[in-house]
Protein backbone atom coordinates (compact mmCIF):
# COMPACT_ATOMS: atom_id res chain seq x y z
CA UNK A 1 0.00 0.00 0.00
CA UNK A 2 1.43 3.37 -0.98
CA UNK A 3 1.79 6.30 1.39
CA UNK A 4 -0.93 8.85 0.86
CA UNK A 5 0.34 12.13 -0.63
CA UNK A 6 0.55 15.54 0.94
CA UNK A 7 -1.55 18.26 -0.62
CA UNK A 8 -0.30 19.11 -4.13
CA UNK A 9 0.19 22.80 -4.89
CA UNK A 10 -1.92 24.31 -7.68
CA UNK A 11 -0.16 26.68 -10.11
CA UNK A 12 -1.34 30.24 -10.44
CA UNK A 13 -3.58 30.75 -13.52
CA UNK A 14 -2.06 32.94 -16.27
CA UNK A 15 -4.89 35.47 -16.12
CA UNK A 16 -8.05 35.93 -14.14
CA UNK A 17 -10.09 35.64 -17.30
CA UNK A 18 -9.01 32.04 -17.90
CA UNK A 19 -9.14 30.94 -14.25
CA UNK A 20 -12.55 29.34 -14.65
CA UNK A 21 -11.52 27.58 -17.89
CA UNK A 22 -8.37 26.17 -16.28
CA UNK A 23 -10.34 24.94 -13.30
CA UNK A 24 -12.82 23.22 -15.61
CA UNK A 25 -9.98 21.58 -17.60
CA UNK A 26 -8.29 20.37 -14.41
CA UNK A 27 -11.56 18.87 -13.23
CA UNK A 28 -11.99 17.01 -16.51
CA UNK A 29 -8.42 15.68 -16.37
CA UNK A 30 -8.96 14.48 -12.80
CA UNK A 31 -12.16 12.69 -13.85
CA UNK A 32 -10.40 11.01 -16.78
CA UNK A 33 -7.68 9.72 -14.46
CA UNK A 34 -10.27 8.55 -11.91
CA UNK A 35 -9.01 10.98 -9.32
CA UNK A 36 -5.48 9.51 -9.08
CA UNK A 37 -3.70 11.59 -6.43
CA UNK A 38 -0.31 13.15 -6.99
CA UNK A 39 2.38 12.03 -4.58
CA UNK A 40 5.52 14.03 -3.77
CA UNK A 41 8.83 12.35 -3.07
CA UNK A 42 8.35 10.48 0.23
CA UNK A 43 10.65 10.76 3.19
CA UNK A 44 12.54 7.65 4.24
CA UNK A 45 10.66 5.88 7.02
CA UNK A 46 11.55 2.92 9.22
CA UNK A 47 9.51 -0.25 8.91
CA UNK A 48 5.83 -0.07 9.88
CA UNK A 49 5.85 3.68 9.15
CA UNK A 50 3.50 5.58 6.90
CA UNK A 51 -0.01 6.90 6.51
CA UNK A 52 -3.02 4.67 6.81
CA UNK A 53 -6.38 5.25 5.20
CA UNK A 54 -8.80 2.41 5.80
CA UNK A 55 -11.97 1.49 3.97
CA UNK A 56 -13.89 2.19 7.16
CA UNK A 57 -12.85 5.87 6.98
CA UNK A 58 -12.77 6.71 3.24
CA UNK A 59 -13.75 10.36 3.69
CA UNK A 60 -11.69 11.15 6.77
CA UNK A 61 -8.23 12.68 7.01
CA UNK A 62 -5.29 10.33 6.53
CA UNK A 63 -4.75 8.26 9.65
CA UNK A 64 -1.27 7.30 10.80
CA UNK A 65 0.22 3.88 11.32
CA UNK A 66 2.96 5.65 13.29
CA UNK A 67 2.03 8.36 15.76
CA UNK A 68 3.82 11.18 17.53
CA UNK A 69 3.33 11.22 21.30
CA UNK A 70 4.35 14.52 22.90
CA UNK A 71 4.67 15.75 26.47
CA UNK A 72 4.09 19.38 27.49
CA UNK A 73 3.59 21.15 30.81
CA UNK A 74 1.33 24.01 29.65
CA UNK A 75 1.80 26.08 32.85
CA UNK A 76 -1.83 26.98 33.39
CA UNK A 77 -4.94 27.52 31.36
CA UNK A 78 -4.11 31.11 30.33
CA UNK A 79 -0.94 33.01 29.39
CA UNK A 80 -0.95 36.42 31.14
CA UNK A 81 2.52 37.28 29.85
CA UNK A 82 1.19 36.93 26.28
CA UNK A 83 -2.21 38.53 27.07
CA UNK A 84 -3.94 35.28 26.14
CA UNK A 85 -7.19 34.03 27.62
CA UNK A 86 -7.82 30.29 27.81
CA UNK A 87 -9.47 30.08 24.37
CA UNK A 88 -6.57 31.85 22.68
CA UNK A 89 -4.01 29.68 24.44
CA UNK A 90 -5.84 26.51 23.48
CA UNK A 91 -6.01 27.74 19.89
CA UNK A 92 -2.19 27.85 20.03
CA UNK A 93 -2.15 24.32 21.44
CA UNK A 94 -4.40 23.12 18.62
CA UNK A 95 -2.30 24.86 15.95
CA UNK A 96 0.90 23.40 17.40
CA UNK A 97 -0.50 19.86 17.34
CA UNK A 98 -1.44 20.20 13.69
CA UNK A 99 1.82 21.90 12.66
CA UNK A 100 3.98 19.32 14.45
CA UNK A 101 1.69 16.41 13.48
CA UNK A 102 1.21 15.35 17.10
CA UNK A 103 -1.33 12.55 17.49
CA UNK A 104 -1.45 12.48 21.31
CA UNK A 105 -0.40 15.45 23.46
CA UNK A 106 0.00 14.67 27.17
CA UNK A 107 -0.31 17.83 29.29
CA UNK A 108 0.27 18.84 32.92
CA UNK A 109 -0.85 21.92 34.87
CA UNK A 110 -3.95 22.19 32.70
CA UNK A 111 -5.88 24.14 35.41
CA UNK A 112 -9.23 23.30 33.78
CA UNK A 113 -12.50 22.98 35.62
CA UNK A 114 -15.44 20.95 34.32
CA UNK A 115 -17.22 23.83 32.53
CA UNK A 116 -14.04 25.00 30.78
CA UNK A 117 -13.24 21.46 29.65
CA UNK A 118 -16.74 21.07 28.19
CA UNK A 119 -16.50 24.47 26.48
CA UNK A 120 -13.14 23.67 24.89
CA UNK A 121 -14.42 20.26 23.80
CA UNK A 122 -17.24 21.97 21.89
CA UNK A 123 -14.93 24.56 20.32
CA UNK A 124 -12.39 22.01 19.07
CA UNK A 125 -14.67 18.97 18.70
CA UNK A 126 -14.00 18.71 14.95
CA UNK A 127 -10.26 18.12 15.34
CA UNK A 128 -9.50 17.37 18.99
CA UNK A 129 -10.68 15.05 21.74
CA UNK A 130 -9.92 16.56 25.18
CA UNK A 131 -9.73 14.40 28.31
CA UNK A 132 -8.88 16.07 31.63
CA UNK A 133 -8.45 15.12 35.28
CA UNK A 134 -8.77 18.21 37.48
CA UNK A 135 -7.62 18.89 41.01
CA UNK A 136 -10.73 18.37 43.21
CA UNK A 137 -9.97 21.24 45.62
CA UNK A 138 -8.80 24.03 43.31
CA UNK A 139 -9.05 23.06 39.64
CA UNK A 140 -8.32 26.57 38.34
CA UNK A 141 -5.12 27.03 40.35
CA UNK A 142 -3.50 23.65 41.03
CA UNK A 143 -2.26 20.69 39.00
CA UNK A 144 -4.49 19.07 36.39
CA UNK A 145 -3.42 16.43 33.87
CA UNK A 146 -4.95 15.58 30.53
CA UNK A 147 -4.74 13.97 27.10
CA UNK A 148 -5.46 15.71 23.79
CA UNK A 149 -6.18 13.42 20.83
CA UNK A 150 -5.68 14.78 17.31
CA UNK A 151 -8.58 13.24 15.40
CA UNK A 152 -7.02 14.25 12.08
CA UNK A 153 -4.18 11.78 12.64
CA UNK A 154 -5.61 9.06 14.86
CA UNK A 155 -9.13 7.67 15.12
CA UNK A 156 -9.14 5.26 18.07
CA UNK A 157 -11.44 2.26 17.94
CA UNK A 158 -11.61 2.40 21.74
CA UNK A 159 -10.38 4.99 24.19
CA UNK A 160 -10.81 5.34 27.95
CA UNK A 161 -9.15 7.47 30.61
CA UNK A 162 -8.74 6.24 34.20
CA UNK A 163 -8.22 8.81 36.97
CA UNK A 164 -5.76 7.36 39.47
CA UNK A 165 -4.88 10.45 41.54
CA UNK A 166 -7.18 13.36 40.71
CA UNK A 167 -5.28 16.14 39.00
CA UNK A 168 -1.95 14.32 39.18
CA UNK A 169 -2.10 10.84 37.67
CA UNK A 170 -4.29 9.53 34.86
CA UNK A 171 -3.99 6.62 32.46
CA UNK A 172 -5.18 6.46 28.87
CA UNK A 173 -5.96 3.08 27.33
CA UNK A 174 -6.28 3.45 23.59
CA UNK A 175 -6.74 1.08 20.66
CA UNK A 176 -6.21 2.08 17.04
CA UNK A 177 -6.09 0.30 13.69
CA UNK A 178 -8.18 -2.53 15.23
CA UNK A 179 -5.28 -4.32 16.93
CA UNK A 180 -2.79 -1.68 18.17
CA UNK A 181 -3.16 -1.18 21.92
CA UNK A 182 -1.29 1.36 24.04
CA UNK A 183 -1.42 2.20 27.75
CA UNK A 184 -0.13 5.71 28.57
CA UNK A 185 0.28 7.04 32.12
CA UNK A 186 0.32 10.82 32.63
CA UNK A 187 2.13 12.00 35.79
CA UNK A 188 2.43 15.34 37.57
CA UNK A 189 4.22 14.71 40.86
CA UNK A 190 4.02 17.11 43.84
CA UNK A 191 6.58 19.90 44.13
CA UNK A 192 7.57 18.77 47.62
CA UNK A 193 9.87 15.77 47.52
CA UNK A 194 8.67 14.36 50.85
CA UNK A 195 5.23 13.83 49.25
CA UNK A 196 6.58 11.65 46.43
CA UNK A 197 6.47 8.31 48.30
CA UNK A 198 2.81 8.89 49.26
CA UNK A 199 1.91 9.95 45.71
CA UNK A 200 3.52 6.91 44.09
CA UNK A 201 1.99 4.56 46.66
CA UNK A 202 -1.49 5.90 45.80
CA UNK A 203 -0.79 5.60 42.08
CA UNK A 204 0.36 1.99 42.39
CA UNK A 205 -2.60 1.06 44.59
CA UNK A 206 -5.17 2.65 42.27
CA UNK A 207 -3.69 0.99 39.19
CA UNK A 208 -3.78 -2.42 40.86
CA UNK A 209 -7.31 -1.95 42.19
CA UNK A 210 -8.58 -1.07 38.71
CA UNK A 211 -6.72 -4.05 37.16
CA UNK A 212 -5.21 -1.84 34.46
CA UNK A 213 -2.90 -3.31 31.79
CA UNK A 214 0.89 -3.14 31.72
CA UNK A 215 2.07 0.34 30.81
CA UNK A 216 3.75 1.15 27.51
CA UNK A 217 4.56 4.79 28.33
CA UNK A 218 4.90 6.70 31.61
CA UNK A 219 5.45 10.37 30.97
CA UNK A 220 4.97 13.70 32.67
CA UNK A 221 6.50 16.38 34.85
CA UNK A 222 8.26 14.48 37.65
CA UNK A 223 9.41 17.64 39.50
CA UNK A 224 12.78 16.04 40.21
CA UNK A 225 15.92 14.81 38.50
CA UNK A 226 17.65 11.54 39.22
CA UNK A 227 21.12 12.52 37.96
CA UNK A 228 23.31 15.57 38.50
CA UNK A 229 23.74 15.95 34.73
CA UNK A 230 20.03 16.82 34.52
CA UNK A 231 20.45 20.03 36.55
CA UNK A 232 22.33 23.27 36.04
CA UNK A 233 23.99 24.12 38.35
CA UNK A 234 24.57 20.39 38.91
CA UNK A 235 23.22 18.92 42.12
CA UNK A 236 21.57 15.75 43.38
CA UNK A 237 17.88 15.86 44.35
CA UNK A 238 16.32 14.22 47.40
CA UNK A 239 17.55 10.63 47.73
CA UNK A 240 14.23 9.29 49.00
CA UNK A 241 12.35 10.75 46.02
CA UNK A 242 14.96 9.32 43.64
CA UNK A 243 14.79 5.89 45.27
CA UNK A 244 10.97 5.89 45.16
CA UNK A 245 10.90 6.63 41.43
CA UNK A 246 13.59 4.00 40.80
CA UNK A 247 11.55 1.35 42.62
CA UNK A 248 8.44 2.23 40.60
CA UNK A 249 10.34 2.05 37.31
CA UNK A 250 11.79 -1.33 38.23
CA UNK A 251 8.38 -2.67 39.19
CA UNK A 252 6.92 -1.52 35.87
CA UNK A 253 10.10 -2.48 33.97
CA UNK A 254 10.44 0.91 32.29
CA UNK A 255 13.48 2.85 31.12
CA UNK A 256 14.43 6.48 30.46
CA UNK A 257 15.20 5.65 26.85
CA UNK A 258 16.40 9.11 25.85
CA UNK A 259 18.98 9.24 28.67
CA UNK A 260 20.03 5.65 27.95
CA UNK A 261 20.73 6.63 24.33
CA UNK A 262 22.39 9.95 25.29
CA UNK A 263 24.30 9.21 28.50
CA UNK A 264 26.55 12.29 28.40
CA UNK A 265 24.25 14.89 26.82
CA UNK A 266 22.82 17.80 28.84
CA UNK A 267 19.31 18.76 27.75
CA UNK A 268 16.87 20.71 29.91
CA UNK A 269 13.08 21.03 29.77
CA UNK A 270 12.54 23.68 32.46
CA UNK A 271 14.14 27.08 33.04
CA UNK A 272 13.54 29.60 35.81
CA UNK A 273 15.11 32.52 37.62
CA UNK A 274 15.58 31.86 41.32
CA UNK A 275 17.50 33.99 43.84
CA UNK A 276 19.19 35.95 41.02
CA UNK A 277 20.36 32.68 39.52
CA UNK A 278 19.30 30.96 36.31
CA UNK A 279 18.39 27.34 36.98
CA UNK A 280 17.69 24.61 34.43
CA UNK A 281 16.49 21.05 34.86
CA UNK A 282 15.22 18.06 32.87
CA UNK A 283 12.00 17.56 34.82
CA UNK A 284 9.91 16.18 31.94
CA UNK A 285 10.63 12.53 31.13
CA UNK A 286 9.21 9.79 28.93
CA UNK A 287 9.74 6.28 30.29
CA UNK A 288 9.11 3.39 27.90
CA UNK A 289 8.56 -0.30 28.53
CA UNK A 290 10.93 -2.86 27.06
CA UNK A 291 8.08 -4.13 24.91
CA UNK A 292 7.48 -0.75 23.26
CA UNK A 293 11.10 0.48 23.11
CA UNK A 294 12.07 -1.18 19.76
CA UNK A 295 9.17 0.61 18.06
CA UNK A 296 10.05 4.18 19.14
CA UNK A 297 12.24 6.64 17.25
CA UNK A 298 12.71 10.36 16.39
CA UNK A 299 13.18 11.68 19.92
CA UNK A 300 12.98 15.47 20.21
CA UNK A 301 13.30 18.02 23.02
CA UNK A 302 12.52 21.49 21.71
CA UNK A 303 10.75 24.77 22.33
CA UNK A 304 7.11 24.94 21.26
CA UNK A 305 4.90 27.92 20.33
CA UNK A 306 2.75 27.19 23.40
CA UNK A 307 3.46 29.92 26.01
CA UNK A 308 4.93 28.01 28.97
CA UNK A 309 8.15 27.68 30.99
CA UNK A 310 8.69 24.07 29.86
CA UNK A 311 9.91 22.70 26.55
CA UNK A 312 8.18 19.92 24.63
CA UNK A 313 9.40 16.32 24.61
CA UNK A 314 8.20 14.02 21.83
CA UNK A 315 8.76 10.57 20.38
CA UNK A 316 7.32 8.62 17.47
CA UNK A 317 5.77 5.25 18.07
CA UNK A 318 5.05 2.58 15.47
CA UNK A 319 3.06 -0.26 17.06
CA UNK A 320 4.32 -3.72 16.22
CA UNK A 321 0.84 -4.79 15.12
CA UNK A 322 0.55 -1.95 12.58
CA UNK A 323 0.43 -2.87 8.91
CA UNK A 324 3.66 -2.57 6.96
CA UNK A 325 3.40 0.42 4.65
CA UNK A 326 6.09 1.15 2.09
CA UNK A 327 7.55 4.54 1.33
CA UNK A 328 5.27 5.05 -1.66
CA UNK A 329 5.83 5.95 -5.32
CA UNK A 330 6.67 9.42 -6.53
CA UNK A 331 4.32 10.90 -9.11
CA UNK A 332 4.41 14.11 -11.11
CA UNK A 333 1.62 16.45 -9.95
CA UNK A 334 -0.93 16.41 -12.76
CA UNK A 335 -1.54 20.16 -12.41
CA UNK A 336 2.03 20.82 -13.65
CA UNK A 337 1.76 18.82 -16.88
CA UNK A 338 1.12 22.00 -18.90
CA UNK A 339 3.41 24.29 -16.95
CA UNK A 340 5.54 26.11 -19.53
CA UNK A 341 8.45 26.73 -17.19
CA UNK A 342 8.58 23.04 -16.21
CA UNK A 343 8.55 21.84 -19.83
CA UNK A 344 11.33 24.24 -20.77
CA UNK A 345 13.56 23.17 -17.88
CA UNK A 346 12.97 19.46 -18.55
CA UNK A 347 13.77 19.95 -22.23
CA UNK A 348 16.91 21.89 -21.33
CA UNK A 349 18.00 19.10 -19.00
CA UNK A 350 17.26 16.51 -21.72
CA UNK A 351 19.40 18.45 -24.19
CA UNK A 352 22.29 18.37 -21.71
CA UNK A 353 21.81 14.61 -21.30
CA UNK A 354 22.06 14.07 -25.07
CA UNK A 355 25.10 16.34 -25.30
CA UNK A 356 26.89 14.43 -22.53
CA UNK A 357 26.28 11.05 -24.14
CA UNK A 358 27.38 12.34 -27.57
CA UNK A 359 30.57 13.83 -26.10
CA UNK A 360 31.44 10.50 -24.45
CA UNK A 361 31.07 8.71 -27.77
CA UNK A 362 33.27 11.23 -29.60
CA UNK A 363 35.96 11.30 -26.92
CA UNK A 364 35.67 7.51 -26.40
CA UNK A 365 35.47 7.86 -22.64
CA UNK A 366 36.15 4.86 -20.43
CA UNK A 367 32.77 3.25 -19.70
CA UNK A 368 33.79 2.67 -16.10
CA UNK A 369 34.03 6.45 -15.67
CA UNK A 370 31.11 7.70 -17.76
CA UNK A 371 28.45 5.91 -19.79
CA UNK A 372 24.89 6.37 -20.93
CA UNK A 373 23.48 4.59 -17.86
CA UNK A 374 25.18 6.96 -15.41
CA UNK A 375 24.06 9.98 -17.42
CA UNK A 376 20.51 8.62 -17.51
CA UNK A 377 20.49 8.11 -13.75
CA UNK A 378 21.62 11.71 -13.21
CA UNK A 379 18.98 12.96 -15.66
CA UNK A 380 16.12 10.92 -14.18
CA UNK A 381 16.99 12.02 -10.62
CA UNK A 382 17.11 15.68 -11.64
CA UNK A 383 13.52 15.72 -12.95
CA UNK A 384 11.81 15.29 -9.52
CA UNK A 385 14.02 18.05 -8.11
CA UNK A 386 12.96 20.43 -10.88
CA UNK A 387 9.29 19.50 -10.38
CA UNK A 388 9.49 20.14 -6.63
CA UNK A 389 11.10 23.55 -7.13
CA UNK A 390 8.42 24.67 -9.57
CA UNK A 391 5.59 23.19 -7.46
CA UNK A 392 6.92 25.11 -4.47
CA UNK A 393 6.99 28.34 -6.47
CA UNK A 394 3.42 27.84 -7.70
CA UNK A 395 2.19 26.99 -4.20
CA UNK A 396 3.84 30.11 -2.78
CA UNK A 397 2.09 32.29 -5.39
CA UNK A 398 -1.30 30.78 -4.61
CA UNK A 399 -1.01 31.07 -0.81
CA UNK A 400 0.39 34.61 -0.87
Amino acid sequence: MHAMPESTPVPEPPTRACAHINMHNQTQRAQRTHGVPSCPTPRTRPENQGNQQTKEHPNKARLRANICIALQNVNGVTAPSENMNYKEKWKTISDTMHAEKIAILVIQESHLNQSMTENLSKIFEKNLKILNSANPDSPRALAGVGFIINKQLIDPDKMEMYKLVLGRAAMLKIRQLKTCMAAILNIYTPNKWNQHPIFWARTLTERQSKSLPILDFTLGDFNMTKDTIDRMPPKLDDEIAIATLRDVRHEWDMRDTWRWANPMESMFTYRAQMHNEQIQARLDHIYISKKAKPFTFDWEIKESPIPTDHTMVSVRYAPREALYIGKGHWMLPLSLLHNKNLLERVAERGTKFMADTTRDQIEQMDQWIANIQTHWETYSKSIPKIVKEIAKECYHKVTS
